[in-house]
């Protein structure tokens, strides 16, 4: 269970329902000083102030039932102390008998990149899709069997709703728990990485686009060198993502920027 994601959730609501929503904006309605600080947030790189729960909970129109809520998994996030994240996941737990088995479901939907390949073809296709369908639809060659298994999971985690034997977007949320996102994105960048291996082998280069250079840079300066890559995938998405049904293929955009060396003694 993650406060980050539950904001991040929230906030790709906001953008598909207006796409010139940004977080700049929601920052300055929330009354942030600054658009990074909510971006950090977002992103699970820093914890959500206290004082800007009762401004959110507002904002998003929680119930108070589910204020209480929203406000716990800020203060489990940024529970120091063992003692404190026991006192606080005790509490959510006994407000939410499920919370297991979508700690165990949410691990499996961040891990495997299919299924957010899967979520988003049905923003490309307003029609009936089915797992023949989209194993056909898909570059990489999905075994029949594990998209089988994807849809049946985003059907359980309310992600994908059935109507007249249609599946159908949804939009739900999905709470992790605080040791489980990091092994789940691992997963899923290592797998991301194997597709990004496979394009090289086998797509035309007029379908893709790889670029990397090696540079030095001052440690001191990796959070700026960071927050300006942010800067350019919010700005990047903001120009290209398309509305549902607008847009006619999927693609997948991935940033990697890592240590080759280790830090010199001056």
């Amino acid at each position: 269970m993650n406060a980050s994601l539950y904001l991040r959730d929230t906030w790709l609501k906001k953008k598909e329902l207006n796409p010139n929503f940004s977080i700049r904006s929601w920052a300055q309605k929330l009354g942030i000083t600054s658009h990074s600080q909510l971006h950090q947030v977002l992103n699970g790189k820093r914890n959500l102030p206290s004082k800007y729960i009762m401004t959110l909970a507002k904002d998003l129109k929680l119930t108070q039932e589910e204020a209480d809520y929203f406000e716990k998994l800020v203060k489990l996030q940024a529970a120091k102390s063992e003692e404190e994240k026991i006192f606080y996941l005790k509490s959510i737990q006994r407000n939410n008998e499920t919370l297991e088995v979508y700690e165990v479901d949410s691990y499996e939907l961040i891990r495997n990149p299919l299924n957010f390949f899967i979520l988003e073809l049905f923003c490309l296709i307003d029609t009936k899709l089915t797992p023949i369908k989209i194993q056909k639809l898909l570059i990489h060659n999905y075994p029949l069997t594990e998209i089988r298994k994807s849809v049946e999971l985003l059907t359980k985690l309310e992600m994908l709703t059935l109507i007249d034997g249609s599946y159908r977007k949804a939009h739900g949320t999905v709470f992790t728990a605080n040791d489980i996102p990091n092994l789940a994105k691992q997963e899923y960048h290592k797998n991301i990485a194997d597709l990004a291996k496979e394009a090289v082998e086998k797509q035309d280069v007029q379908d893709r686009e790889f670029a990397g250079f090696t540079f030095g840079i001052r440690a001191e300066n990796l959070p700026k060198a960071k927050e300006e890559l942010r800067k350019f995938r919010e700005e990047f998405s903001q120009k290209f993502i398309e509305k549902d049904f607008e847009g006619n293929q999927l693609y997948h955009l991935a940033i990697n920027f890592f240590a080759i060396s280790n830090k010199v003694d001056q």
